[in-house]
């Protein structure tokens, strides 16, 4: 691999920066989303009435981002209610707040289940939400889940997620006779109208499947135990924890006999083709996967002989500041050479942890000698491509600059998605710079 050393007097400035070693999350986003769309639920956030806005501002920008995508959500978010903590709740308690709003909220939303996430306030003053979920389950003859994590003290996003989802698995699943054909997707990745999901569906489609259920966060309070119906799970994204969905795909295979296609993922042509042949395995029908692959890579060789007049030749540049945990450099390398680009380097900026830049180095060099830079060393380099891939934008610069997304694009459409993007990136007359986004 090439070494280069450049001098510039400044940092790179960037708009934002996203480290992997550095959790900034709460769990009771993470609860929240587990049941956000389950209709028949409503939240309540045993919070000062900030943690509910980060909540609804969460789910804000994913309905912009599948709306962009140009798929509208099919449903509403289910009920999202604050205890609203106040300075002196955190002298005298708050649970008289809590005790109410549950009393308002079972006479206003009138919900089959409750699930009640606790704050980081409410866990420093001693608040008893575990007591007074069960006091209100007898109350109000309705389920009620308290997942009092205490906010930020109890973890991070993701422990908000699958705590909640394991309390729904254990508490609500019952044995059901499995119907062939029905699939279970496990994962969020922007829910069932996102791109992930509608790819996955698409492909599961050639073979006879279709999806039923979208687990958690997506399947009505009635039919929480009717999920067990499914004849196959599979699993989305990689994420956050992807260790964390595959455990509970695990235990749903252990305890109800739903198998799973294991830990791998459509992402990326090479990830596509690998996630078709073990479907195609397990479905008994190789034949019909190697014709789907075909087909497949017929439809991206098309686009990319219309692409390549543009193309070829072009210099391209990307910057990582996303850990490996969210990203690896691999398939946006294979994509510029898909379109017969010159990978003119990579620059790693000072957020990684020296752990994530060996790797992605590890990584880059078996695809080619393609020259490695710190952020201090890289700005002259990149200041000569024709484009910049990056994680993060970059302010003050003329460069082209195209997002490399951070929800992962799934399938032979993510691909497609992406080299059109470059493409329609690379058309553009003069150097004005500034960001575009992969649009589908």
């Amino acid at each position: 691999m090439k070494w280069k050393r450049w001098w510039p007097a400044m940092a790179v400035k960037t708009k934002w920066l996203l480290s992997s070693d550095c959790p900034s999350s709460c769990t009771m986003t993470g609860v929240w989303r587990a049941v956000a769309y389950d209709q028949g639920c409503v939240v309540i956030f045993h919070s000062p009435a900030g943690c509910a806005h980060v909540a609804s501002t969460m789910d804000l920008g994913n309905h912009y981002r599948i709306t962009a995508d140009g798929c509208p959500e099919k449903g509403d978010p289910v009920p999202l209610i604050s205890s609203n903590l106040r300075e002196k709740d955190s002298i005298f308690g708050g649970i008289e707040r809590l005790h109410e709003c549950i009393a308002y909220a079972v006479k206003t939303c009138r919900p089959e289940c409750l699930v009640i996430a606790s704050s980081c306030v409410a866990g420093v003053i001693g608040d008893d939400v575990d007591e007074e979920a069960r006091q209100a389950e007898e109350t109000y003859g309705i389920p009620v889940l308290s997942m009092a994590f205490s906010g930020f003290l109890g973890g991070e996003y993701s422990d908000g997620y699958y705590k909640t989802m394991d309390a729904i698995m254990r508490r609500f699943f019952k044995k059901q006779d499995h119907k062939k054909g029905k699939v279970l997707l496990l994962g969020d990745q922007m829910g069932p109208e996102g791109q992930y999901a509608r790819e996955v569906k698409r492909l599961l489609s050639f073979f006879g499947l279709t999806v039923d259920f979208q687990f958690p966060g997506y399947v009505p309070f009635s039919k929480w135990s009717r999920v067990t119906e499914a004849s196959l799970s599979v699993l989305l994204g990689t994420a956050g924890q992807p260790e964390g969905m595959k455990e509970r795909a695990l235990w749903l295979e252990k305890e109800f006999g739903i198998p799973f296609l294991g830990d791998l993922y459509p992402l990326g042509l090479e990830g596509t083709w690998s996630w078709i042949r073990r479907l195609a395995d397990f479905m008994k029908e190789k034949d019909k996967g190697e014709a789907l692959i075909r087909e497949e890579m017929e439809r991206v060789e098309q686009r990319v002989s219309a692409f390549l007049p543009v193309t070829e030749g072009k210099k391209a540049f990307i910057a990582i500041g996303r850990g490996r945990r969210w990203y690896h450099p691999s398939g946006t390398i294979q994509s510029l050479q898909r379109l017969h680009m010159e990978p003119a380097g990579v620059m790693f900026f000072s957020n990684l942890t020296e752990e994530d830049m060996a790797a992605d180095r590890e990584e880059i060099s078996a695809l080619g000698d393609i020259p490695v830079y710190h952020e201090e060393e890289g700005q002259k380099a990149m200041e000569t491509v024709d484009v910049l891939l990056t994680t993060n934008e970059i302010y003050d610069s003329s460069l082209r600059q195209l997002f490399i997304p951070m929800v992962p694009l799934a399938g032979t459409e993510g691909e497609l998605a992406f080299l059109t993007s470059l493409y329609r990136l690379l058309c553009r007359h003069g150097r004005k710079g500034g960001m575009t986004y992969v649009k589908m």
